[in-house]
């Protein structure tokens, strides 16, 4: 409890700060905050996106699927499409990031399930672990976030679920898209799930000290709307949120899922208002739907997939 009281304690004094709700415990709301547009801290500062254009392999054509998320080395690209027998996760490689990918494979068994459950919404980590969503059987509802671990000596075990509500983030409904943001106070685990509420909302679970994750807790305007808000992805530095919602962000705006961004001046302050990157680059795919937005390492790329996978990146 003393990671989560100390967290508490740091989200508090932010939200005084801010004049915004906080954390209060399970079952309550995490405030984002309600300041002004300004989407230009750090290294990233006065730097835009650029048009999003087709990820390329070296075969010429468009690397496939969706929930695209590169590798912490930029090496790989990770990937979840449809061979014929359900959702699989595929990865891509390249010999540095300036290069094109590989056609990619399917990973091997256990991480996707022999059994032809669907496997979806990689994030691998730097120390081997891949977390994502799986609809294998013993789960705690439609499909769950999982991690498994890829030793260089035995290859990737056993996919462990992490647990289901009221001690742990999954539930009877549908989990998305987990991204984990280590700080110096703990670890934490975004993701989306639509049990709570009937549409995606976005969730914050905090790691315990015995690794395990406890239950989710809502993030308030202007990250979780009464729209559908998914997929979230955090920067490395904690100060960057992208996800996919299909909030209207003008009165004619009937084009589904785009990608939206949020910025904060530092990990323990509040959310700043969100911004949609869709429209506001714009992408070239922003009337036919864009999901499952990741950040790269370093905060240079971005990755979306729509028909096949984009990349904007930081000009």
């Amino acid at each position: 409890m003393k990671t989560l009281k100390t967290l508490s304690l740091l989200l508090s004094t932010a939200a005084i700060l801010c004049a915004a709700p906080t954390l209060a415990g399970e079952g309550k709301s995490v405030g984002a905050g309600q300041g002004g547009q300004y989407f230009g801290w750090g290294g990233h500062r006065h730097r835009s996106w650029s048009e999003a254009v087709p990820v390329l392999r070296t075969d010429g054509t468009q690397v496939p699927g969706g929930c695209p998320i590169e590798s912490p080395t930029g090496r790989f690209l990770y990937t979840a499409r449809n061979p014929g027998t359900g959702l699989d996760i595929f990865v891509n490689q390249r010999p540095s990031p300036d290069a094109l990918f590989e056609p990619g494979s399917a990973l091997p068994n256990p991480a996707n399930d022999p059994g032809g459950a669907n496997d979806f919404c990689p994030t691998p980590r730097p120390d081997g672990q891949l977390y994502f969503v799986s609809s294998r059987s013993g789960g705690c509802g439609s499909a769950d976030l999982v991690v498994a671990i890829n030793d260089p000596a035995t290859g990737w075990g056993e996919p462990a679920n992490l647990g289901c509500e009221p001690h742990g983030p999954n539930t009877p409904g549908l989990e998305l898209s987990p991204s984990i943001f280590e700080t110096w106070w703990g670890t934490l685990l975004f993701f989306s799930t639509d049990y709570y509420t009937g549409n995606q909302d976005i969730y914050v679970s905090y790691m315990r000290h015995d690794g395990t994750f406890g239950p989710g807790h809502r993030l308030e305007y202007p990250i979780n709307t009464e729209y559908d808000d998914r997929q979230p992805n955090v920067s490395q530095d904690g100060r960057t949120i992208v996800f996919a919602s299909n909030r209207p962000s003008s009165a004619d705006d009937a084009s589904g899922f785009d990608i939206f961004i949020a910025k904060r001046r530092f990990p323990w302050t509040l959310w700043r208002s969100v911004r949609n990157l869709s429209e506001s680059v714009p992408f070239e795919t922003v009337d036919t739907g864009e999901t499952r937005p990741s950040l790269s390492f370093d905060g240079d790329r971005l990755y979306y997939g729509s028909g096949g996978v984009w990349i904007s990146e930081r000009d």
